[in-house]
């Protein structure tokens, strides 16, 4: 009984570590290839950020992306790797 509960417990922690590896991998889009999260156009990400800030219009989430991955961003232009916050 001893034997199999170990067996369970040992097959579900390689099962979840295994599958945090290939999570963390990611395929998406900037994912795992160390270019940020994120690199789509404004057009791609408006529907979610629409959605994260509802109060907001079309031209002040325009301006909060310009911000993020436009030219004047202090990360560089499209240069995401310290985030959004991660400024000093």
């Amino acid at each position: 009984m001893k034997r199999k509960l170990l067996a369970g417990i040992t097959a579900m922690t390689l099962v979840l570590g295994l599958g945090n590896v290939v999570l963390a991998h990611g395929d998406g889009p900037g994912q795992g290839s160390g270019q940020g999260f994120w690199q789509g156009s404004f057009e791609e990400m408006l529907p979610f950020m629409k959605e994260m800030h509802p109060d907001f219009n079309d031209t002040q989430l325009e301006d909060m992306y310009q911000d993020c991955h436009g030219q004047n961003s202090p990360n560089g232009p499209g240069n995401t790797d310290r985030g959004m916050m991660n400024n000093f």
